[in-house]
């Protein structure tokens, strides 16, 4: 009988050292423990001061609440990306005549169309994006925003890696917004995307007029292929919907652009932090020279995709024509105006949008809170690969694009800027 539980418990034990590790991509998991621990975004912190009753968020539903939280949580109405496309959660209200808005900074992406519930994706540094999403109109008693487990349907599936995180896409729309085929090339939007695979099923102003891109335009199919009819918004998105009705009139191909590449490099971000996270977590349970090289291994090709999405190594050429400068526009000074300045007051986010998106390439997303919230040995590593790279009197293998000034640049913000430096 001894003999008998013997075997029972050996092969249990078998069964046990057989089980697939955790993947780093189990959010809900230890140690991520997403739908659990204390949150600490931007949102969430807005609601817990309503709950202490330091603030009251009273304005009438639509515009005035939008522009209230837009002023909370330090999001400027110039940021307004206007998407017509029926991709999001609330589908059957966007259309071309009634498009999404989309307000954005570092850290918070808030949702809303007339006659639409606001939704809002808050980013904690440690555990992605936190999904809120308003009450239903019509209803004056329950909490005005609650944690939504819908969004993360979408927004933490194969786009993002099955991690929470932000999304766009682009698409070829018919007249209603309805998607007949989606852009494939790449399942999220990135600064390497070809600029003629961007913003289908958005509105775009202030694009030069020979830029070749998928914005204001319309699917049609011809002889079974799609084909889109762009539509002339020399004269403003008034001809095609009510833009009363929103803060701004605008949708900036500026504010499009950098959309665009702080999304993917967010993303970037989080898989990183969630990746270096699962591996420590792991590496607690046991200590052998085998989990060393397993970490050092991961740490190396974790830094590279890092570093590579940092320094726009894969960014595709803008190609000269992108901004109609005939035509005032006001997101790139108040995206300008929260850059960390060196001594000779250069900053990460000066633009270039001549051939590529910024003046000097590296990301000012260096300065965000995931990053600095990053374990100390991957922020190390980053950090110390970027000096290798600028510091470096040959051209590093991969980054020969960046030329002796530039580096030299980047190297001397950085140094003024920031401190882990």
């Amino acid at each position: 009988m001894n003999f008998f539980l013997l075997i029972i418990f050996s092969a249990l034990v078998s069964t046990v050292c057989l089980l697939p590790a955790q993947s780093f991509n189990e959010y809900g998991q230890s140690p991520h423990n997403y739908w659990e621990s204390e949150l600490e975004d931007p949102m969430s912190e807005l609601l817990e001061r309503v709950r202490k009753g330091e603030i009251n968020l009273d304005e009438n539903p639509g515009t005035p609440l939008v522009r209230r939280l837009l002023e909370e949580l330090q999001i400027s109405k110039s940021s307004q990306i206007l998407v017509f496309s029926r991709t999001s959660l609330q589908r059957g209200v966007v259309s071309p005549t009634n498009p999404r808005a989309i307000y954005f900074n570092d850290e918070v992406y808030l949702g809303w169309m007339p006659n639409g519930r606001i939704e809002i994706a808050s980013l904690d540094s440690e555990k992605g994006f936190i999904f809120f999403f308003q009450r239903e109109l019509s209803d004056r008693k329950a909490p005005l925003f609650s944690r939504d487990k819908v969004c993360i349907q979408c927004h933490a599936g194969s786009a993002t890696n099955f991690l929470p995180g932000p999304l766009g896409r682009s698409v070829f729309p018919d007249s209603k917004g309805r998607s007949l085929k989606s852009v494939d090339t790449f399942e999220l939007i990135g600064h390497e995307v070809p600029v003629h695979e961007r913003w289908g099923g958005w509105y775009v102003t202030r694009a030069h007029q020979d830029l070749n891109h998928m914005g204001n335009a319309i699917a049609v199919k011809e002889n079974g292929k799609l084909k889109l009819q762009r539509k002339d918004s020399s004269k403003g998105l008034n001809e095609f919907f009510n833009t009363s009705n929103y803060p701004v009139s605008t949708s900036e191909i500026e504010s499009l652009l950098v959309f665009d590449h702080q999304v993917r490099m967010q993303f970037v971000l989080i898989e990183s932090a969630y990746k270096v996270r699962q591996a420590i977590f792991d590496s607690l349970k046991t200590s052998s020279k085998e989990n060393s090289a397993n970490m050092s291994a991961l740490l190396k090709e974790v830094t590279d995709t890092m570093v590579s999405e940092l320094l726009f190594k894969e960014e595709f050429p803008l190609g000269g024509k992108i901004v109609d400068t005939s035509q005032a526009g006001k997101f790139v000074t108040e995206f300008k105006a929260k850059g960390k300045t060196d001594s000779r007051g250069r900053s990460l986010r000066d633009l270039d949008l001549q051939s590529r998106l910024f003046k000097y390439r590296c990301s000012y997303m260096i300065y965000s809170k995931s990053f600095r919230d990053f374990p100390k040995i991957l922020k190390n590593s980053v950090l110390n690969r970027i000096k290798e790279i600028m510091t470096s009197e040959s051209p590093q293998l991969g980054y020969e694009y960046l030329e002796a000034k530039e580096k030299k640049a980047i190297f001397d913000i950085l140094s003024g800027t920031l401190a882990e430096f």
